[in-house]
């Protein structure tokens, strides 16, 4: 069981109150934008997983190229509600902004069960962690894979912290295949398990492979699928040239530029973001407690990769590319200071969260839906195209094919 039969009502209210809030937002930021709900799925890179939602079951094709490097467990879930819906009723739109908001009110309720693991009173951490991330107000209320993996991770945790070694490691496989990057958290899990807690049977080190050949299995599977398939990493270069540098030397670079451009707004968000992620790291790898130290190991492994990577975006997006972090880092933290907040102080620091979270989130995606209108044309044809099950893959450097 994830929660007792006690822990039913706050749970219930907690998926209730997440998901009013995602679409809430997304509906208002839909006309904020003057766009139809259903269209918003195209925006960010929600275009790029339509169409691969709309190959399945055998997903991709050898003509998409610019669509290789994303990873196919949000399509997939994406194809399973077109599935098990009529065609009639909602079209793949609606049915790509529904696989975010879902999981993302699911990922409250695991965080809620992972707080009561913790020994923390669960309510109003799990409140923080839907209002208290700015960037989480455009991730969820919009068609991201992110949702869906902070659901799978938090899983994963639960399950290890619970001893569940097995089932933790299938939930990790699932979350690498909604989003390459949590594959990362099996790094502090398997020092822990081998090195802290010197389990190194056969079976152990086995279970501990399922994320890596999960990953194998779907490079193997494109392989076969494309000719002259290259990697995902490489597949991904299409539409982002980046590789590997030194640690926060582009958020370092970029910061003064940035600060005095006209997106203030996000700069401060960004640099308060990847402060509160070091406070955390600090904090939890001084705790007494391991499970702590274990959400502190899983910060720094995604923070560390994502802030080495090279080009701007990588400092422009870093809180959407660190979003795996949120949730451990904000159990490291009150987990330390949180549980000193009486319930009126820790309800009055959500709403202020809530309301300054919903002002980023619906100025966000408004900037994101004109920017891409006016670089990326042919989403206008996307959109037109929701009520079809056929893809139609964009050559990013020609056109359709």
């Amino acid at each position: 069981m994830w929660l007792d039969r006690k822990d039913a009502v706050p749970a219930a209210i907690l998926f209730a109150l997440a998901f009013a809030l995602h679409a809430t937002t997304a509906g208002l930021a839909s006309r904020a934008a003057d766009v139809p709900l259903p269209a918003l799925s195209v925006y960010f890179d929600g275009n790029l997983y339509l169409e691969i939602a709309k190959s399945f079951p055998l997903p991709y094709a050898p003509e998409g190229r610019g669509y290789f490097g994303q990873a196919p467990g949000y399509p997939a879930l994406v194809y399973l509600a077109r599935l098990s819906t009529p065609s009639h009723w909602l079209d793949w739109g609606m049915l790509a902004l529904l696989a975010s908001w879902i999981p993302a009110a699911l990922a409250a309720v695991v965080f809620y069960a992972l707080c009561r693991e913790l020994g923390l009173r669960p309510f109003w951490p799990s409140v923080a962690f839907v209002v208290g991330n700015p960037r989480w107000w455009a991730i969820a209320p919009s068609a991201h894979p992110e949702s869906l993996a902070v659901l799978l991770v938090l899983m994963c945790l639960l399950a290890y912290l619970r001893d569940h070694l097995g089932l933790a490691m299938l939930w990790l496989a699932l979350a690498g295949l909604a989003r390459f990057p949590a594959l990362l958290l099996g790094l502090p899990l398997a020092v822990d398990v081998l090195l802290i807690r010197r389990r190194l049977d056969l079976r152990t080190v086995l279970l501990l492979g399922v994320p890596v050949l999960a990953f194998g299995l779907l490079h193997l599977y494109l392989a076969w699928r494309i000719p002259g398939f290259s990697g995902v990493a490489m597949s991904h270069q299409v539409h982002w040239q980046t590789e590997i540098t030194w640690p926060f030397s582009e958020l370092l670079g970029n910061a003064w530029r940035w600060a005095h451009s006209d997106n203030r707004l996000y700069f401060e968000i960004t640099y308060a973001t990847l402060a509160f992620y070091v406070l955390s790291i600090v904090i939890g790898l001084r705790s007494p407690v391991r499970s702590v130290r274990i959400l502190a190991h899983g910060v720094a492994a995604i923070v560390l990769f994502h802030a080495s990577l090279s080009g701007a975006p990588a400092a422009w997006d870093f809180t959407r590319l660190c979003v795996l972090a949120w949730p451990l880092s904000l159990l490291v933290l009150w987990h330390r200071w949180g549980g000193r907040l009486p319930d009126t102080a820790a309800a009055l620091l959500c709403v202020g969260l809530a309301a300054f979270g919903l002002r980023t989130g619906l100025r966000a995606i408004p900037d994101a839906v004109a920017m891409q209108n006016q670089l990326q044309p042919h989403l206008m044809d996307t959109i037109r195209r929701l009520q079809s099950d056929e893809p139609q893959w964009f050559d990013f450097g020609g056109g359709p094919r």
